[in-house]
């Protein structure tokens, strides 16, 4: 599993040619990620949109998972993905786990 960027992660995973996860399983993860990262951002930031990816994609490697975040939006992200670590089967644990040491968390 390649590791990068949030973008790159979430890709391929959605792509799921691996099966570490099934989709159904990685979008309700990723729904709990957004709820989580929304309610940090409001609680710290004030922030009053919701936090949401673009999870619905044709596989388009333009595609944009994450949206377009601001750097706080992404701060909650991965507080957030911090948070939920716990969710996660070991394999998607351990990509998420690199991908925040990468970002210096």
């Amino acid at each position: 599993m390649p590791t990068g960027g949030l973008n790159d992660i979430l890709k391929a995973l959605l792509d799921n040619n691996n099966k570490r996860i099934s989709n159904q399983e990685l979008k309700r993860l990723l729904q709990k990620i957004e709820n989580d990262a929304t309610e940090i951002g409001h609680a710290k930031y004030g922030l009053d949109e919701k936090i949401k990816f673009n999870i619905e994609y044709d596989k388009d490697p333009n595609d944009n998972l994450i949206g377009r975040q601001s750097l706080k939006s992404l701060e909650c992200i991965r507080q957030s993905i911090k948070k939920n670590l716990e969710l996660m089967n070991e394999d998607i644990k351990t990509i998420f786990q690199s991908y925040l040491t990468q970002c210096g968390e």
